[in-house]
């Protein structure tokens, strides 16, 4: 079953092993499939500013999207992406 992760104009959707990422102000979609996905986050003034694209090299990502997220919209985004990173590093669970 998929899960969503909504915020601001976009939805995140976690259909199994692929993730894929929707903005209601363009046609185009980005699409990962768990295996060649990263994610960074670091602090920014009260919230985070977050990064998730395809893993580059030992630990840069390539494209992808950047987002400055509230720190409600941050631990949302967190207990969505955790399923997502299970299957990342666990590929035989779920």
């Amino acid at each position: 079953m998929a899960t969503e992760f909504a915020f601001d104009e976009q939805i995140l959707v976690l259909d199994g092993r692929v993730l894929e990422i929707f903005h209601s102000g363009t046609e185009e979609t980005l699409r990962y499939h768990v295996a060649f996905l990263r994610i960074s986050a670091t602090p920014s003034g009260g919230g985070y500013k977050v990064r998730l694209g395809r893993a580059y090299g030992a630990d840069d990502i390539s494209g992808g999207r950047r987002w400055k997220m509230t720190a409600e919209q941050f631990d949302g985004f967190q207990r969505f992406i955790a399923d997502a990173i299970a299957a990342r590093d666990h590929p035989t669970a779920g």
